[in-house]
């Protein structure tokens, strides 16, 4: 059997290097042979750097069971654009007694044929590096002359091929306007954000439900406020079908101006409340850290971690500068502050602002007492109301597992926190109104310790949450100091 091998890569290659000009040029060789029984292997969109290939790899495998005579190719390049593949490729022919045929040069299996065929190899890697740096160089022109380099699709975009620019689309940029706004002005974290698109029924642009990482790009996206950065990473393929996405180093960006959907100030909320929100989040915590997400190291302004260690069955936990976290992998100098005992600096954080909040702030915390007391037409209005939107996310909720737009597990969780909430409120309403029940004594009456006593985890954890304090540590040997920041 004879076969035909023909491949391009890219639609630019089509045109310039047809797969029907490449095979009828090779039939007609083999025809000239009066060569008989021909076979195509033919590899439309592959690039020529890589041997993972379909057709190559059949016709690899007819070779290796000496089932062909000759094989015809138009030229060395397409049957690979690296050197050393070419000659890999060229010597499991030669042992296999397969005669190699090119249309564009001839080739033989003297030491100066296999010289000659080695030169033709690295000059068409030559040439294709020189594509390559001439392509590069034409981009970075469009983009320094404030133009897109291509059309990457973006959602809340229409695309104006003549000018090479965007174009909003009002439709998906009011999608855009309003996920921003549930994160940046109304905290929102991710999550929410996904369960209220879909009980909105917002849908992307292929009219799917968006996913916690479409939410995401869009919101950590500049391009929205803005400036779209061009060249900031680029692909460097590892295989046929694999690439790697790299970082370019900063001063190699290019920004583009593009038509902006939010305002930078909207975008700069919004990157503030995802950083808040991460910090916050309770995924990756396997113990209670009252401070976490809000402690930091008063040396070197960095985060501090919440750790555990477990010493003859006792936990202990601490508050470590996470540079101190870093030095040991990072071969980085370690930061001053010391680890710091979480139930050292926990009491003594929580005693002082308990003092600080009874002497300064409006706040009345309450405790379980057999009395009944008089509140404001205000408070009983608050309270209500609160419980009136307690009651329609049950409802949501319930709509929202009816409708599959929520499984049963996330349902169950969520209706449980808004059960808890419902029960507080109403006995907070029935114990106002005047009917007899547990009733409260103002905090005002109690110590900070007895606060401490009686206020719960979370309870201590949302108060200084609603603060928005940033608490500032440092430790020496002999010495723990801690202060309030914004």
């Amino acid at each position: 059997m004879n076969a035909i091998y023909a491949r391009v890569s890219t639609l630019e290659q089509v045109e310039g290097y047809s797969l029907t000009d490449q095979v009828s040029s090779c039939r007609s060789r083999l025809t000239e042979m009066n060569a008989l029984h021909i076979e195509e292997y033919i590899d439309d969109g592959y690039s020529g750097e890589y041997l993972e290939r379909p057709a190559l790899d059949r016709l690899r495998e007819d070779i290796r069971n000496k089932r062909i005579e000759s094989i015809v190719i138009y030229d060395p390049d397409r049957l690979s654009r690296n050197l050393t593949n070419q000659l890999l490729l060229a010597d499991e022919m030669e042992k296999a007694d397969t005669r190699l045929i090119f249309i564009t040069h001839d080739y033989d299996a003297s030491p100066e044929g296999r010289l000659f065929f080695s030169i033709r190899g690295a000059i068409s890697a030559f040439e294709k590096a020189k594509i390559r740096e001439r392509t590069m160089r034409g981009k970075r022109t469009k983009a320094l002359s404030g133009k897109l380099v291509f059309n990457d699709k973006a959602f809340g975009y229409d695309y104006d091929k003549d000018n090479s620019m965007y174009i909003i689309n009002d439709k998906e940029a009011a999608i855009i306007k309003l996920m921003y706004n549930l994160c940046g002005k109304k905290q929102y974290s991710l999550r929410d954000i996904l369960l209220e698109f879909k009980s909105m029924g917002i849908v992307n642009r292929k009219n799917k439900p968006f996913t916690l990482s479409n939410i995401h790009r869009i919101l950590i996206n500049e391009m929205y406020s803005g400036t779209k950065w061009s060249f900031k990473h680029y692909g460097k393929k590892m295989s046929q079908y694999k690439t790697k996405i790299i970082p370019r180093p900063e001063e190699e960006w290019i920004p583009i101006q593009v038509p902006a959907i939010v305002t930078k100030e909207l975008w700069e909320a919004t990157q503030k409340a995802l950083i808040k929100n991460r910090l916050l989040s309770l995924r990756n915590t396997r113990h209670d850290y009252l401070l976490r997400g809000i402690i930091k190291c008063g040396c070197c302004n960095r985060t501090m971690t919440g750790i555990c260690r477990v010493q003859k069955g006792i936990e202990y936990k601490y508050y470590v500068c996470n540079k101190n976290m870093e030095s040991w992998y990072l071969k980085t100098d370690k930061c001053t502050t010391m680890h710091i005992p979480a139930s050292i600096i926990e009491e003594s954080i929580w005693k002082a602002l308990c003092s600080f909040l009874k002497d300064k702030l409006p706040i009345t915390l309450y405790t379980p007492n057999e009395k009944k007391i008089e509140t404001t037409t205000k408070q009983l209005e608050h309270l209500t109301s609160y419980y009136d939107e307690l009651s329609k996310k049950r409802s949501a909720i319930m709509r929202w597992f009816r409708d599959n737009i929520i499984d049963s597990t996330i349902a169950e969780k969520e209706l449980q926190k808004v059960q808890k909430e419902i029960v507080s409120t109403a006995t907070a309403l029935a114990t106002i109104s005047g009917k007899r029940i547990d009733s409260f004594i103002e905090a005002s009456n109690l110590t900070a310790d007895q606060i401490m006593d009686n206020a719960s985890f979370q309870t201590k954890r949302d108060i200084l949450l609603k603060l928005h304090y940033t608490i500032y540590v440092t430790k020496s040997k002999n010495h723990l100091d801690w202060y309030l920041g914004n």
